[in-house]
């Protein structure tokens, strides 16, 4: 469990400081609530916060809302600048005192309704399946997982007794560069997909319990240049549109105070090649995912540096579900989320990576889709 705490230094005729200290998500709550008992103009010292999760976001957001509606003047000091994005992103800043001090970004506004209950509001696939069986596409994060998904496949249909044919894909998105079959009963899908899903009408139900998708901004070891205003028009090099990681890149890239709509981009299909060509002076900078810039051999990593690294954590593969099918949201989750309780479930999920699955926070979902929103439309 990560240690939190908050140190409280106050003075009759100052408003109140409250150093908070560590990791701000779930595991802080019970001491973030103490900061319900303000009574007087506060400001919240971030200075050895050294990450904010998207649930501690939730914490925050129900704490500055009572805050203000109680007319308390609360400010905020010391944040460092992915903490001050997310901030911004999800407009917490109007809360604050001392918002005005770093300029707005259009944000979402997070609310709290549940995945499951959102889909009654979502349009309806253009073409329906309600077959026996039901299609289960699937985006693979590597090669190397088909197997494991057949596995997986094979579990769940004799979990639940009903027919899923499995439709694989590797990549970002489906074979041909087209989102997933609107007709797909289930998709396991890319965060840039489960965007496009989501305007489908699909709703995401759960996500992996696994390290979240973030990126990091690299160029070579010799440019002298160490900063993005250094450069006036760069060629950025990176796999492809539809990643993920290209966004979230831009969005470092514009949060440092650099317009990534000045920059060229190279989109060459492939992680691997994108590191190549940069090593090969053949552009200035290279957007990858974080995974793979950290599961490069140490001789190349040792030519490369990094400029910026992404630690937003609301980027997730998810498991979204049709919204023809949503009379069987609760099963769903019910069956995904039973295969960590088994011993057959946990050596799949193994296979996969996977520690098991959880329900998205909305917050998650709605920062999601604001990046994509932002770069995308």
């Amino acid at each position: 469990m990560t240690t939190f705490e908050i140190i409280t230094q106050s003075s009759a005729d100052e408003p109140a400081i409250y150093r908070l200290r560590g990791v701000i998500d779930a595991a802080a709550k019970s001491h973030m609530d103490s900061l319900l008992a303000i009574n007087k103009s506060a400001i919240l010292d971030f200075t050895e916060v050294s990450r904010v999760n998207s649930m501690g976001l939730a914490i925050l957001l129900n704490i500055l809302k009572q805050l203000h509606g109680n007319r308390l003047p609360i400010a905020v000091e010391g944040m460092n600048r992915m903490t001050a994005m997310l901030f911004k992103m999800t407009g917490l800043n109007q809360y604050l005192t001392n918002h005005a001090a770093a300029p707005e970004v259009a944000h979402v506004t997070l609310n709290t309704a549940t995945t499951a209950s959102s889909m009654q509001n979502s349009p309806s696939p253009k073409t329906p399946s309600l077959n026996d069986h039901w299609r289960f596409s699937v985006s693979l994060q590597e090669r190397t997982q088909l197997e494991g998904w057949y596995f997986l496949n094979t579990h769940l249909q004799k979990k639940w007794g009903r027919s899923i044919r499995l439709e694989p894909h590797f990549g970002a998105l489906e074979q041909g560069d087209t989102a997933p079959s609107d007709s797909a009963d289930i998709v396991f899908a890319s965060p840039f997909a489960v965007c496009e899903l989501i305007q489908m009408g699909f709703s995401p139900l759960l996500v992996p319990c696994a390290n979240p998708e973030e990126a990091v901004v690299i160029c070579r070891k010799n440019d002298e240049r160490t900063t993005f205003s250094q450069f006036s028009r760069p060629k950025v090099i990176t796999d492809r549109m539809d990643s993920y990681a290209y966004l979230l890149g831009r969005l470092l890239m514009d949060e440092s105070g650099f317009s990534s709509d000045s920059a060229n981009y190279l989109f060459v299909g492939n992680d691997i090649k994108s590191v190549q060509m940069l090593l090969r002076s053949m552009g200035d900078i290279a957007i990858l995912p974080r995974q793979t810039f950290y599961g490069l051999s140490p001789i190349t990593k040792d030519e490369l540096k990094v400029m910026d690294e992404s630690q937003t954590d609301f980027a997730y593969h998810a498991l979204c579900l049709s919204s023809h099918r949503r009379s069987d949201a609760t099963a769903v989750i019910n069956l995904f989320i039973s295969l960590q309780d088994e011993t057959k479930g946990q050596e799949i999920l193994r296979g996969l990576g996977i520690r098991g699955w959880r329900e998205p926070a909305s917050e998650e979902i709605n920062m999601l889709t604001a990046v994509y929103k932002k770069y995308v439309g």
